[in-house]
């Protein structure tokens, strides 16, 4: 691995990280080393399938063996080959094939598909949903209004037999005088 290579990983980390590298490879020290001790950690180890599944391949061997036994018979179900891959609930039910990952980018895919947020061994910050357009006024509400209109001015109600599309513009109307602004 290069300097820069490391550089990157320990930015990763915040700017303490990456000035306390800096810091170590001005007093001598070997790229690797500064990084492993700026990081608190074995250099090249955050981000990978291998530290992402560490100990899970015998995840399923630690659950209370009719959970175990259930969990599988869903995904089974469901047409899902559990072979080689872990379950993560916070990503779906166990029918769901996306809950069923093997590496980190299952997981990222899994995250971007479905908007979600995750961080720690996988980061990935979902986009914010956009805000639901709200409705000013009930539907029965409106059509109420819209009918009293109707009955009550005669050049309006043949206006609409004439031309249908007409009560858009009174539905417009109602909306304007009585939803929320």
């Amino acid at each position: 691995m290069s300097y820069e290579r490391f550089k990157a990983e320990c930015e990763e980390r915040g700017p303490e990280c990456a000035e306390f590298y800096e810091s170590l490879i001005s007093k001598g020290n070997n790229p690797g080393f500064a990084a492993m001790l700026a990081q608190q950690s074995p250099c090249g180890t955050k981000g990978t399938d291998r530290a992402f599944l560490e100990g899970s391949h015998s995840y399923m061997d630690t659950m209370w063996p009719d959970n175990r036994t259930r969990l599988l018979e869903t995904a089974k179900k469901a047409g899902i080959s559990t072979q080689g891959k872990i379950y993560k609930g916070g990503i779906g039910g166990p029918s769901d094939p996306m809950a069923w990952v093997s590496t980190r980018g299952d997981v990222l895919a899994a995250c971007k598909a479905k908007g979600l947020t995750c961080s720690g061994s996988v980061n990935y910050k979902a986009p914010e949903p956009e805000p639901k357009k709200k409705n000013p006024l009930a539907d029965d509400i409106r059509d109420t209004y819209v009918g009293k209109i109707l009955a009550t001015e005669p050049r309006t109600r043949e206006r609409v037999k004439k031309n249908p599309k007409a009560i858009r513009e009174v539905r417009e109307r109602v909306v304007e005088k009585h939803g929320k602004k």
